[in-house]
């Protein structure tokens, strides 16, 4: 929180002892004021977030169980998934009878992936159709930060400020509607909640101005860097065209993929995936210290102040990742026999405990679809010849994968002119992305957040 007194957490021993004392060391604290000053609810709708808000019969900590069902391995993830994969497909048709195409790279991976998301979540009537919204949402995002820290945003970010009261007014139209009817279960349960707590529809939607920040704001980023790192080395990219290439079908001209098994099935892909978080991510885990604390009984953590996480730490750790720290290698991740593994609890990509991101698996598969299919299906190089990794100087604070200074242009060419008959019939497992999923902290511990 501003002005109080902060504590970070280095140690990777730590960062489990922290994670149990999810009531004193608070995450929902912190949540139920980003309600109020990021997302503008008003005085009734944040004393209903706020109360109670380490108690189980809390709002926030009834959150996960609401949606729990929508985000885990399942028919409400598989729709979901299932969707945004049609919307991926349909688009990478229309551009493959385009032909070879000049695009700046960063604006053309987040447009596609905003609106595959959102389609997935939002259903047929998803806002984000509406190219002004979609442009709302970017005018929103670099201000954010001005709304946390409460730098008089309505002044200072007045571009942000009124992004957000927009995008308000969208919301309030497809909650009052009944739109989030034809939507995925997650919308559905995020309504619920609010029902069942008698939190007013004009309030909901300021809540889910919020709810897109889970539903995109990692996303777009990461489907950059995952292109880039793919793309910009040959060896990647020829490691997991072979890899993805297995799960072809070609009969007369005509390609078939049934991705739910490139899901469950690629290796080196999904280390890829996790190597691009653990060597651009920047995110970081809070709480607030709601009593004092003797942390590990040697470390006095004081009632008021904040305990931060960062990932960055956690992931340049020479002792955990070895000589080739500083180096992507897109195989880190891949089990091998009789090696044994980094700590799970290291790579800090989706969070962790209370500030584990329940929605990793939706967008893990989004993005791990949406590269793949790029990957068979088209080339990419850079105009000027050569692939120059942007900086992340100017990146917000927020995102827990940064967004990079400049953009890339890019050309982009179908590899053939074959038709492609893409699916996704389902996956009832859950990948192993986080320690929670892998097993390295009990699940009783991981009381995972919106």
């Amino acid at each position: 929180m501003p002005g109080s007194r902060i504590y970070v957490i280095n140690s990777t021993t730590l960062i489990p002892v922290v994670q149990k004392q999810f009531r004193i060391l608070s995450f929902t604290a912190l949540e139920s004021k980003l309600a109020r000053d990021m997302m503008g609810v008003s005085k009734s709708t944040y004393e209903i977030i706020s109360r109670d808000n380490t108690l189980d019969e809390g709002y926030l900590m009834k959150f996960p169980k609401y949606i729990h069902h929508a985000v885990s391995a399942g028919p409400g993830l598989d729709d979901m998934n299932r969707r945004s994969v049609e919307v991926l497909a349909e688009s990478l048709d229309t551009w493959a009878r385009v032909g070879p195409t000049t695009v700046k790279m960063f604006q053309w991976t987040r447009h596609e992936l905003l609106i595959a998301s959102t389609e997935g979540v939002y259903g047929p009537k998803n806002p984000y159709r509406d190219p002004a919204m979609e442009e709302a949402w970017y005018k929103y995002e670099p201000g954010i930060m001005m709304f946390i820290l409460k730098l008089w945003p309505k002044i200072l970010a007045k571009e942000s400020f009124h992004a957000r009261e927009y995008m308000g007014k969208v919301w309030k139209r497809y909650f009052e509607d009944d739109a989030y009817k034809e939507g995925s279960q997650l919308i559905q349960c995020r309504v619920g909640i609010n029902d069942a707590f008698q939190i007013p529809r004009d309030q909901t939607a300021k809540i889910e101005v919020g709810g897109s920040l889970a539903v995109i704001s990692n996303t777009l980023p990461s489907t950059f860097w995952m292109i880039y790192h793919i793309f910009s080395d040959p060896v990647v990219l020829e490691d997991i065209r072979t890899e993805l290439f297995a799960h072809v079908k070609e009969v007369d001209g005509v390609c078939t993929i049934d991705l739910a098994d490139v899901k469950g099935s690629s290796p080196i892909l999904l280390s890829t995936f996790k190597e691009m978080f653990r060597y651009n991510g920047v995110g970081v885990s809070a709480r607030f210290a709601m009593d004092d604390y003797m942390l590990d009984n040697r470390y006095l953590i004081k009632k008021g102040s904040t305990v931060l996480i960062p990932a960055r730490v956690q992931h340049t750790v020479p002792s955990v990742w070895g000589e080739t720290v500083d180096e992507f290698n897109h195989k880190r991740f891949i089990r091998r026999p009789g090696i044994k593994p980094p700590t799970p609890i290291a790579f800090r990509g989706f969070g962790g405990g209370t500030t584990l991101c329940p929605g990793r698996h939706f967008v893990t598969t989004e993005v791990l679809m949406f590269s793949a299919l790029m990957a068979l299906r088209f080339d990419i190089r850079p105009v000027s010849g050569k692939w120059v990794r942007p900086t992340i100087e100017k990146s917000t604070l927020v995102a827990a994968v940064p967004v990079p200074d400049w953009d890339i242009d890019v050309e982009i060419c179908p590899r053939d002119d074959k038709k492609w008959v893409v699916s996704f019939s389902g996956y009832d497992k859950e990948m192993e992305i986080s320690a929670e999923d892998i097993g390295g902290i009990p699940t009783s511990e991981a009381h995972v957040r919106p």
